[in-house]
Protein backbone atom coordinates (compact mmCIF):
# COMPACT_ATOMS: atom_id res chain seq x y z
CA UNK A 1 0.00 0.00 0.00
CA UNK A 2 1.06 3.45 -0.98
CA UNK A 3 1.74 5.38 2.09
CA UNK A 4 -0.51 8.64 2.02
CA UNK A 5 1.93 11.04 4.49
CA UNK A 6 1.74 14.20 4.14
CA UNK A 7 5.27 15.86 5.56
CA UNK A 8 4.82 16.88 9.53
CA UNK A 9 5.76 20.21 9.05
CA UNK A 10 3.20 21.07 6.24
CA UNK A 11 0.72 19.03 8.76
CA UNK A 12 1.60 21.25 11.64
CA UNK A 13 1.56 24.22 10.22
CA UNK A 14 -1.60 23.60 8.54
CA UNK A 15 -3.28 23.11 11.22
CA UNK A 16 -2.52 25.57 13.17
CA UNK A 17 -2.79 28.33 11.05
CA UNK A 18 -6.29 27.97 10.19
CA UNK A 19 -8.72 28.54 13.27
CA UNK A 20 -9.30 32.88 13.09
CA UNK A 21 -9.92 32.39 9.31
CA UNK A 22 -12.49 30.47 9.87
CA UNK A 23 -13.98 31.35 13.21
CA UNK A 24 -14.51 28.56 15.19
CA UNK A 25 -17.06 28.66 17.75
CA UNK A 26 -18.40 25.20 18.29
CA UNK A 27 -18.16 23.00 21.60
CA UNK A 28 -15.23 20.61 22.35
CA UNK A 29 -15.23 17.56 20.23
CA UNK A 30 -14.54 14.31 21.55
CA UNK A 31 -11.59 12.80 18.60
CA UNK A 32 -13.52 9.38 18.81
CA UNK A 33 -16.54 10.88 17.61
CA UNK A 34 -15.31 12.08 14.21
CA UNK A 35 -14.18 8.48 13.16
CA UNK A 36 -16.45 7.18 10.58
CA UNK A 37 -17.94 3.74 11.08
CA UNK A 38 -16.03 2.13 8.06
CA UNK A 39 -12.39 2.56 8.64
CA UNK A 40 -10.20 -0.65 9.16
CA UNK A 41 -7.01 1.32 11.60
CA UNK A 42 -7.54 3.98 14.34
CA UNK A 43 -4.55 5.83 16.24
CA UNK A 44 -3.50 8.40 18.59
CA UNK A 45 -1.02 10.12 20.61
CA UNK A 46 -0.98 12.38 22.82
CA UNK A 47 2.06 14.82 22.16
CA UNK A 48 1.84 17.06 25.09
CA UNK A 49 2.06 14.92 27.73
CA UNK A 50 4.38 13.23 26.16
CA UNK A 51 6.82 16.43 25.50
CA UNK A 52 5.84 17.55 28.90
CA UNK A 53 7.05 14.25 30.91
CA UNK A 54 9.70 15.69 33.29
CA UNK A 55 11.43 11.67 32.71
CA UNK A 56 12.05 11.88 29.02
CA UNK A 57 13.21 15.45 28.98
CA UNK A 58 15.45 14.53 31.89
CA UNK A 59 17.19 11.54 29.57
CA UNK A 60 17.15 14.10 26.80
CA UNK A 61 19.26 16.61 29.03
CA UNK A 62 21.33 14.07 30.38
CA UNK A 63 21.78 12.12 27.20
CA UNK A 64 25.58 11.88 25.94
CA UNK A 65 27.03 11.91 22.22
CA UNK A 66 23.99 13.52 20.60
CA UNK A 67 24.62 14.10 16.93
CA UNK A 68 26.09 17.26 16.19
CA UNK A 69 22.64 18.17 14.80
CA UNK A 70 20.61 17.74 17.67
CA UNK A 71 20.52 20.43 20.67
CA UNK A 72 22.15 20.07 22.98
CA UNK A 73 18.97 20.29 25.94
CA UNK A 74 14.98 19.28 25.29
CA UNK A 75 14.18 22.88 25.33
CA UNK A 76 16.54 24.10 23.10
CA UNK A 77 15.16 21.18 20.68
CA UNK A 78 11.63 22.46 21.40
CA UNK A 79 12.50 26.23 20.69
CA UNK A 80 14.40 25.14 17.46
CA UNK A 81 11.04 23.15 15.46
CA UNK A 82 8.72 26.40 17.11
CA UNK A 83 11.36 28.84 15.15
CA UNK A 84 11.66 26.85 12.35
CA UNK A 85 7.41 26.43 11.77
CA UNK A 86 6.43 28.86 14.15
CA UNK A 87 4.43 26.08 16.37
CA UNK A 88 5.12 25.30 20.09
CA UNK A 89 4.49 21.38 19.77
CA UNK A 90 3.26 21.12 23.03
CA UNK A 91 0.49 23.26 22.10
CA UNK A 92 -0.94 20.30 20.37
CA UNK A 93 -2.40 17.44 22.91
CA UNK A 94 -3.86 14.50 21.22
CA UNK A 95 -3.23 13.52 16.91
CA UNK A 96 -5.70 10.80 15.90
CA UNK A 97 -5.44 9.23 12.55
CA UNK A 98 -7.59 6.43 10.70
CA UNK A 99 -7.52 4.76 7.39
CA UNK A 100 -8.42 2.07 5.20
CA UNK A 101 -5.37 -0.19 4.77
CA UNK A 102 -6.54 -1.30 1.96
CA UNK A 103 -7.25 1.29 0.11
CA UNK A 104 -4.95 4.32 -1.21
CA UNK A 105 -8.21 7.02 -0.67
CA UNK A 106 -8.78 6.42 2.49
CA UNK A 107 -6.59 8.73 5.29
CA UNK A 108 -7.30 10.63 7.67
CA UNK A 109 -6.55 12.65 11.07
CA UNK A 110 -8.32 15.05 13.98
CA UNK A 111 -6.02 17.33 15.99
CA UNK A 112 -6.71 18.58 19.02
CA UNK A 113 -4.79 21.51 20.36
CA UNK A 114 -4.64 24.97 21.38
CA UNK A 115 -4.01 27.20 18.12
CA UNK A 116 -2.82 30.85 17.37
CA UNK A 117 -5.82 32.25 14.90
CA UNK A 118 -4.58 34.25 12.38
CA UNK A 119 -0.59 34.79 13.64
CA UNK A 120 0.46 31.54 11.48
CA UNK A 121 -1.45 32.44 8.27
CA UNK A 122 2.03 33.54 6.57
CA UNK A 123 3.42 30.50 7.99
CA UNK A 124 1.03 28.35 6.21
CA UNK A 125 2.20 29.85 3.22
CA UNK A 126 5.43 29.74 3.54
CA UNK A 127 5.22 26.11 4.15
CA UNK A 128 3.52 25.65 1.32
CA UNK A 129 4.44 27.50 -1.24
CA UNK A 130 1.39 28.88 -2.71
CA UNK A 131 -1.66 30.09 -1.93
CA UNK A 132 -5.17 27.36 -0.60
CA UNK A 133 -8.12 27.06 -2.31
CA UNK A 134 -11.18 27.28 -0.06
CA UNK A 135 -14.94 26.01 -0.20
CA UNK A 136 -17.58 25.63 1.83
CA UNK A 137 -19.26 21.91 2.82
CA UNK A 138 -22.05 22.11 4.82
CA UNK A 139 -21.52 25.33 6.34
CA UNK A 140 -18.18 24.39 6.96
CA UNK A 141 -14.61 26.09 5.27
CA UNK A 142 -12.54 23.79 3.64
CA UNK A 143 -8.84 24.72 2.60
CA UNK A 144 -7.13 22.37 0.06
CA UNK A 145 -4.35 22.39 -1.66
CA UNK A 146 -2.24 19.37 -3.91
CA UNK A 147 0.29 17.50 -2.56
CA UNK A 148 1.48 14.43 -4.78
CA UNK A 149 -1.22 15.24 -7.45
CA UNK A 150 -3.79 14.85 -4.82
CA UNK A 151 -6.49 17.17 -2.63
CA UNK A 152 -5.24 17.31 0.68
CA UNK A 153 -7.89 19.54 3.17
CA UNK A 154 -8.27 21.31 6.09
CA UNK A 155 -11.24 22.15 8.35
CA UNK A 156 -11.90 23.15 11.72
CA UNK A 157 -14.38 21.46 13.36
CA UNK A 158 -14.42 23.98 16.45
CA UNK A 159 -12.20 25.75 18.66
CA UNK A 160 -9.88 23.58 19.14
CA UNK A 161 -10.52 20.65 16.94
CA UNK A 162 -9.36 20.40 13.38
CA UNK A 163 -9.72 17.65 10.25
CA UNK A 164 -7.20 16.89 8.14
CA UNK A 165 -6.67 14.76 5.20
CA UNK A 166 -7.74 13.91 1.54
CA UNK A 167 -10.60 16.33 0.44
CA UNK A 168 -12.92 13.23 0.56
CA UNK A 169 -12.35 11.85 3.92
CA UNK A 170 -12.22 15.82 5.39
CA UNK A 171 -15.98 15.23 3.81
CA UNK A 172 -16.26 11.92 5.79
CA UNK A 173 -15.44 13.71 8.81
CA UNK A 174 -17.79 16.51 8.85
CA UNK A 175 -20.57 14.33 7.83
CA UNK A 176 -19.87 12.34 11.02
CA UNK A 177 -19.70 15.30 12.93
CA UNK A 178 -23.16 16.44 11.61
CA UNK A 179 -24.39 13.34 12.18
CA UNK A 180 -25.16 12.33 8.86
CA UNK A 181 -23.35 9.28 8.89
CA UNK A 182 -22.28 6.91 11.78
CA UNK A 183 -19.40 7.32 13.84
CA UNK A 184 -16.87 4.87 14.45
CA UNK A 185 -18.76 1.52 17.10
CA UNK A 186 -18.42 -2.42 17.34
CA UNK A 187 -15.28 -4.14 17.65
CA UNK A 188 -12.57 -2.25 16.71
CA UNK A 189 -14.36 1.28 18.70
CA UNK A 190 -14.44 -0.73 21.53
CA UNK A 191 -11.01 -2.63 21.37
CA UNK A 192 -9.84 0.92 20.93
CA UNK A 193 -11.39 2.55 23.31
CA UNK A 194 -10.86 0.03 26.35
CA UNK A 195 -7.28 0.90 26.82
CA UNK A 196 -8.27 4.19 28.31
CA UNK A 197 -6.42 7.57 28.79
CA UNK A 198 -3.10 6.85 27.81
CA UNK A 199 -0.09 7.81 25.97
CA UNK A 200 -0.37 6.16 22.80
CA UNK A 201 -2.93 3.56 21.44
CA UNK A 202 -4.61 2.21 18.65
CA UNK A 203 -6.25 -0.64 16.84
CA UNK A 204 -7.10 -2.58 13.80
CA UNK A 205 -9.21 -5.19 11.71
CA UNK A 206 -6.69 -8.19 10.37
CA UNK A 207 -7.40 -8.34 6.68
CA UNK A 208 -8.18 -11.54 5.19
CA UNK A 209 -4.87 -13.61 4.51
CA UNK A 210 -3.08 -11.54 6.30
CA UNK A 211 -1.70 -14.54 8.77
CA UNK A 212 -0.32 -16.31 5.86
CA UNK A 213 1.92 -13.35 4.80
CA UNK A 214 3.52 -13.80 8.40
CA UNK A 215 6.95 -14.98 7.71
CA UNK A 216 8.90 -17.91 9.83
CA UNK A 217 10.72 -16.31 12.47
CA UNK A 218 12.74 -19.49 13.92
CA UNK A 219 10.16 -20.01 16.80
CA UNK A 220 7.84 -23.32 16.63
CA UNK A 221 4.60 -20.97 16.67
CA UNK A 222 1.68 -22.89 14.47
CA UNK A 223 0.31 -19.64 12.81
CA UNK A 224 -2.93 -21.26 12.26
CA UNK A 225 -4.51 -20.70 15.39
CA UNK A 226 -4.09 -17.01 14.53
CA UNK A 227 -6.79 -17.68 11.56
CA UNK A 228 -9.45 -16.42 13.61
CA UNK A 229 -7.65 -12.89 15.01
CA UNK A 230 -10.07 -10.34 14.18
CA UNK A 231 -8.68 -7.67 15.86
CA UNK A 232 -5.21 -6.22 17.29
CA UNK A 233 -4.68 -3.74 19.53
CA UNK A 234 -1.91 -2.12 21.36
CA UNK A 235 -1.46 0.84 23.85
CA UNK A 236 1.80 2.68 25.88
CA UNK A 237 1.20 4.65 28.91
CA UNK A 238 3.67 6.27 31.30
CA UNK A 239 2.43 7.18 34.84
CA UNK A 240 5.17 8.52 36.97
CA UNK A 241 7.89 5.69 36.91
CA UNK A 242 5.31 2.85 35.76
CA UNK A 243 5.66 1.70 31.76
CA UNK A 244 2.83 -0.48 31.17
CA UNK A 245 2.57 -1.81 27.17
CA UNK A 246 -0.14 -3.67 25.96
CA UNK A 247 -1.37 -6.09 23.25
CA UNK A 248 -4.83 -7.34 22.68
CA UNK A 249 -5.25 -10.29 20.52
CA UNK A 250 -9.32 -10.27 19.99
CA UNK A 251 -10.61 -13.51 17.84
CA UNK A 252 -13.61 -14.84 16.16
CA UNK A 253 -14.72 -17.28 19.32
CA UNK A 254 -13.11 -17.66 22.81
CA UNK A 255 -11.76 -20.90 22.17
CA UNK A 256 -9.25 -19.77 19.59
CA UNK A 257 -8.52 -16.79 22.54
CA UNK A 258 -7.89 -19.63 25.02
CA UNK A 259 -5.38 -21.52 22.90
CA UNK A 260 -3.56 -18.85 21.47
CA UNK A 261 -3.35 -18.14 25.41
CA UNK A 262 -1.57 -20.99 25.86
CA UNK A 263 0.46 -21.54 23.23
CA UNK A 264 1.49 -17.79 23.83
CA UNK A 265 2.09 -19.02 27.32
CA UNK A 266 3.88 -22.44 27.16
CA UNK A 267 6.42 -20.42 24.43
CA UNK A 268 7.07 -17.67 27.20
CA UNK A 269 8.35 -20.35 29.46
CA UNK A 270 10.43 -22.74 27.04
CA UNK A 271 11.68 -19.30 25.41
CA UNK A 272 15.38 -19.55 26.83
CA UNK A 273 15.77 -23.00 26.22
CA UNK A 274 14.37 -22.92 22.41
CA UNK A 275 16.53 -19.88 21.88
CA UNK A 276 19.94 -19.99 24.17
CA UNK A 277 21.30 -17.52 22.38
CA UNK A 278 18.55 -15.01 23.72
CA UNK A 279 20.51 -11.99 25.42
CA UNK A 280 19.95 -12.56 29.20
CA UNK A 281 18.38 -9.00 29.35
CA UNK A 282 16.25 -9.67 26.86
CA UNK A 283 14.71 -13.13 29.01
CA UNK A 284 14.24 -10.91 32.03
CA UNK A 285 11.98 -9.23 29.99
CA UNK A 286 9.52 -12.45 30.17
CA UNK A 287 9.60 -12.05 33.76
CA UNK A 288 7.59 -8.69 33.65
CA UNK A 289 4.78 -10.04 31.44
CA UNK A 290 1.42 -11.17 32.33
CA UNK A 291 -1.61 -12.65 30.31
CA UNK A 292 -5.61 -12.42 30.75
CA UNK A 293 -8.48 -13.61 28.87
CA UNK A 294 -11.91 -11.80 28.51
CA UNK A 295 -14.65 -13.88 26.33
CA UNK A 296 -13.11 -14.17 22.77
CA UNK A 297 -9.92 -11.75 23.97
CA UNK A 298 -6.75 -12.20 25.06
CA UNK A 299 -4.44 -9.42 26.74
CA UNK A 300 -0.76 -9.55 26.83
CA UNK A 301 0.54 -6.58 29.50
CA UNK A 302 4.15 -5.61 30.11
CA UNK A 303 4.41 -3.71 33.30
CA UNK A 304 8.04 -2.09 34.47
CA UNK A 305 9.18 1.07 35.47
CA UNK A 306 11.93 3.69 34.28
CA UNK A 307 14.63 2.38 36.11
CA UNK A 308 14.38 -0.99 35.39
CA UNK A 309 14.56 -0.46 31.66
CA UNK A 310 17.30 2.06 32.26
CA UNK A 311 19.26 -0.71 34.01
CA UNK A 312 18.36 -3.24 31.14
CA UNK A 313 20.21 -0.32 29.27
CA UNK A 314 22.68 0.10 30.66
CA UNK A 315 23.47 -3.71 31.02
CA UNK A 316 23.06 -4.38 27.34
CA UNK A 317 25.07 -1.26 26.75
CA UNK A 318 27.82 -3.01 29.07
CA UNK A 319 27.51 -6.66 27.30
CA UNK A 320 28.03 -4.83 23.75
CA UNK A 321 31.14 -2.90 24.51
CA UNK A 322 32.71 -6.06 26.16
CA UNK A 323 32.20 -7.60 22.52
Amino acid sequence: MREKGVPLIFIIVLLCGMCGVVGCSAPAIAPTWLVPDDVKFVASIQINKILTDQDLIAAYDEALNKPLFMPGTFEDALKQVEEEIGIDPRDFSEVLIFGDTESDDYFGATIKGTFDPEALIESVKEAIGEEMAHSTYKGYQIYTTTFEDEGVAICFLSDDTVALGLTNVVKVIIDVNQGDKERLSGRLYDTYNAFGDVWIKGAGEVPEGAIDDIPEVGIPIDLEVFEDLDVVGFAFNKAGENLTLQIELCFSDAESAADVQDMISVIVIFLPIIMPDIPAEVADLLDWLSFSQSDSCITITLETTTTDIEELIESIVEEVSEH
